[in-house]
């Protein structure tokens, strides 16, 4: 077994995040909102816009996941 469990175990913390992730997402929708620049690799923006495109939304909620993600205690900061 690898050093983060099975993979039963690992899909199951990934949902769980994601789970919160979208909670913390909707909760900062609700929010009034700021713009926020940043120059990325190109590479990275195509991923982003492939993803968002899969899935069928706009780009800035696939960067919103992913700072909600990335910020642990956001919004409780």
């Amino acid at each position: 077994m690898g050093k983060h469990g099975n993979l039963e175990d690992v899909a199951s913390r990934q949902t769980e995040k994601s789970d919160e992730a979208q909670e913390q997402t909707e909760k900062a929708g609700e929010e009034d909102t700021k713009r926020l620049n940043a120059n990325v690799p190109e590479s990275l923006h195509q991923a982003v816009r492939m993803e968002a495109a899969r899935r069928g939304i706009e780009m800035k909620q696939i960067m919103i996941e992913a700072l909600v993600e990335y910020l642990p205690n956001y919004p409780n900061e």
